[in-house]
């Protein structure tokens, strides 16, 4: 019986209707699948007539490449399904490996030997069966491979030289974890592989390989003196399932939440449970043998050790066969292994570092307010009526800005300047996509290309221009400080992990500071410091002009939020955003020195804000809704648990801001809530019309100016935000406000996503002066 055959099927179909003058649909033809057995496996490995030809085609052109010695190997993947056969060189005869590729792979034949002219007459068969019309350009093409397979069928094959095989036996280093009882739970991994050594040949493509890895071994766990083995099987495909089981891991402990998962490895069956608590359960179960449980672990037990063990692995896989170096999957498995790592090494060191002098970093200048004649608290009513309005391709609202006289608008293929008066264009030019912020009285580009730019606001003329190392991964948008006594720098994200400071008088990098591991950067200042986090588990204080490390504040969890500045105090959440109870750190802004640590028992859904000595954290649950829980800042006590929203899930994402001892939350489902700061009592709540999902703005920051509240709702709200009183709709704004910004005369700039960009000016008031 042969072991290679090839079967084709024709299914036909019931005729349909077609339109007239329409060709008939493949349906209607007849539709031909083709089946695969090799050894005592059968599969479907396609299911159309195009995908039968390809793949008979593949085949053809595959043997053809080992029989003539131009390649030693060839791979061939299917079209229907994710899988791929594998034909190596053997002794005068194919050796055919059949498994399914990627993040669950299987292997159903590894090296089964065919003989050259058995695996030509199938394919032969094949085209024979597939029934081609003589007119029919897929003929001749498979007809010119089976002629060039059939011209070296006889053709002896040497096959190439395997080398030994290497035994490489490896175990982690005990990891302690103390469990609830005090005891120390000690949990090892060890490894055990034999790994072909193949001497240096032709150089190797960089192609995801699954056959070269495919070197059989085992891996078992130790515990307290016991060892646990999963079943004998490919060590790679086991450490690669262990490995993809680490970070859903470590991201449940990161946010506080429990995690329970179940995986098929080599025959026996891995779980893991992981408690609120950080306890972490692992289970082996193995037919015919019983079920082991390892309890009272901690979750970097487990990852560490595996981590580790995947390491090894490839390190002596690569020094066994230096063409596993460009081995894409092998390359996926150690990138993979060492983030992990680094993650542990992050979580692991924890230092603190604190300043002594806070007086060095003091702002000596006080930030002057923005010059404005306009008070708007005392007003009763307001007007507001359309100035100009402009319609932008491809808009970029985050970088429309308001600096002296321009208003700075981004599009698609130009950067122009808008006289904030008269809606004029004062200057265009033509330009790429890139992130805009105002600079003082210019404007700084950065293109994801690494392209920065600085252009005076006024004229459109470039001050300079530079090249940082593109950023890999999603962007943070770049931050400028240019207030008076600080340096006048552009903090700007590069690479993966590395955050550069550009001096914007010369457009120089001053200094750099890199992350632990890849994450978005989050900065704010205080006095003569940024206070940066980027997900790792510390929160960095750096001088702004040397780039020096002030002090650092670090924590098991990691920083993901920006922090809130207030005063000279820094509030850090710590957790994973919206999945976890929030925990906040405060800290002193210019010494580090740690003052409480507030537990919410909620997930944060907004960073703090503060109002005099509380700080309010937003949070949200689905049983909740949207609470708002009040911390004292002196001495860390809970103030008040405000529940503002109670029908809102836990998705959702108010927009809170502070203003005369409140703290105004506008949400997405049209309304507006105002809680004192001292008692979390409502003051006041705005409802307005219903807006439909596509009508709500992108962003719902409340804008505060001249003691008036602009609050982006549909259609735009301009309360007082002492009492929620309103002073006006803007009726004449016809727009979604997904973009609000407002100057020193009170005029307002409107951007809707679709391209649309208005001014609206304030109205003559009438005020009473004299009672009649």
């Amino acid at each position: 019986m042969p072991t290679f055959v090839l079967q084709l099927h024709h299914v036909h179909a019931a005729p349909q209707r077609a339109l007239r003058g329409a060709v008939a649909p493949q349906a209607e033809r007849g539709v031909a699948t083709l089946d695969l057995a090799l050894g005592r496996e059968r599969l479907e490995c396609a299911a159309t007539g195009d995908h039968v030809a390809s793949t008979i085609r593949d085949l053809c052109a595959a043997a053809t490449s080992i029989a003539d010695g131009s390649a030693p190997k060839a791979l061939v993947p299917l079209y229907d399904a994710p899988w791929e056969l594998c034909l190596v060189a053997g002794d005068d005869c194919l050796e055919l490996s059949l498994y399914r590729t990627g993040a669950l792979p299987e292997v159903r034949v590894l090296d089964e030997a065919v003989s050259l002219p058995e695996l030509y007459a199938q394919l032969r068969g094949a085209v024979e069966a597939l029934g081609l019309s003589a007119d029919d350009a897929r003929l001749d093409e498979l007809s010119a491979h089976l002629e060039r397979l059939a011209s070296v069928s006889r053709a002896r094959i040497t096959a190439a030289d395997k080398g030994s095989s290497t035994l490489v036996r490896w175990r982690s280093r005990p990891r302690v974890a103390a469990d609830g009882s005090g005891a120390a739970s000690i949990l090892a991994v060890s490894m055990s592989a034999l790994l072909p050594t193949r001497p240096a040949g032709r150089p190797e493509p960089a192609q995801a390989d699954l056959h070269a890895l495919l070197a059989r071994g085992r891996v078992s766990f130790e515990v307290r003196g016991r060892r646990v083995e999963l079943g004998a099987g490919f060590v790679f495909l086991q450490f690669e399932r262990l490995v993809a089981l680490c970070r859903p891991l470590l991201d449940a402990r990161a946010a506080r939440r429990g995690y329970s998962v179940r995986a098929q490895i080599a025959g026996a069956v891995l779980g893991l449970r992981l408690t609120h608590d950080d306890a972490l359960a692992l289970t082996i179960t193995r037919a015919g043998e019983g079920t082991v449980t390892i309890p009272a672990l901690d979750a970097r037990a487990f990852v560490s050790p595996v981590a580790e063990g995947a390491l090894a692995l490839t390190a002596a896989a690569v020094r066994c066969d230096r063409g596993l170096a460009k081995n894409l999957r092998l390359k996926a498995l150690r990138t993979e292994a060492r983030a992990l790592r680094r993650w542990l090494l992050d979580l692991d060191r924890v230092d603190t570092k604190v300043n002594a002098d806070p007086s060095r970093y003091r702002a000596v200048v006080a930030e002057p307010e923005a010059p404005s004649a306009l008070d708007l608290r005392g007003a009763t009513r307001l007007r507001y009526t359309e100035r100009w309005r402009a319609e932008v391709e491809g808009l970029d609202l985050g970088g429309v800005f308001v600096v002296g006289e321009r208003v700075i608008v981004p599009g698609a293929r130009e950067l122009s300047a808008i006289d904030r008066t008269s809606g004029e264009v004062a200057w265009s030019s033509p330009a790429t996509r890139a992130a805009t912020l105002a600079a003082g009285d210019d404007i700084l580009r950065v293109s994801a290309r690494g392209d920065v730019e600085l252009r005076c606001a006024e004229s459109g003329e470039s001050l300079w221009a530079t090249r940082i190392v593109p950023r890999v991964g999603p962007a943070s948008p770049p931050v400028v400080f240019a207030q008076p006594g600080v340096a006048r720098v552009a903090l700007l994200t590069e690479s993966e992990r590395r955050l550069v400071a550009l001096d914007l008088r010369t457009g120089e990098a001053r200094w750099t500071l890199s992350a632990r591991h890849s994450g978005s950067f989050r900065l704010r200042r205080v006095g003569r410091l940024v206070v940066a986090v980027s997900g790792d588990s510390v929160v960095t204080a750096v001088d702004l002009t040397s780039g020096e490390v002030v002090w650092r504040h670090g924590d098991g969890l990691p920083f993901s939020i920006a922090p809130l500045v207030h005063g000279e105090t820094v509030v850090a959440l710590a957790g994973e955003p919206g999945r976890g109870p929030a925990v906040a750190h405060v800290v002193g802004g210019l010494t580090g020195v740690q003052h409480h640590v507030l537990s919410t028992g909620l997930p944060a859904c907004a960073p703090p804000v503060a109002s005099g000595d509380v700080v309010a954290i937003p949070c949200a649950s689905r049983d909740e809704g949207v609470v708002l829980v009040g911390f004292s800042l002196l001495d860390g006590a809970e103030v008040f648990r405000a529940v503002i929203d109670p029908v809102s899930s836990g998705a959702s994402r108010p927009a809170v801001v502070a203003a005369e001892g409140l703290f105004i939350a506008n949400l997405p489902s049209g309304r507006a809530v105002a809680v004192e700061a001292d008692t979390g009592a409502v003051r006041w709540t705005w409802s307005g019309r219903a807006a439909r999902a596509e009508d709500v703005p992108r962003r719902l920051d409340p804008v505060l100016r001249a003691g008036a509240m602009f609050l982006p709702q549909s259609p735009l709200q301009v309360l007082r935000p002492s009492d929620g009183v309103t002073l006006t709709e803007v009726s004449a704004c016809s727009l979604v406000p997904d973009l609000v910004r407002v100057d020193e005369a009170g005029s307002v700039y409107v951007g809707e996503e679709s391209g649309h960009l208005a001014c609206f000016e304030l109205g003559a008031r009438l005020r009473v002066l004299r009672p009649v």
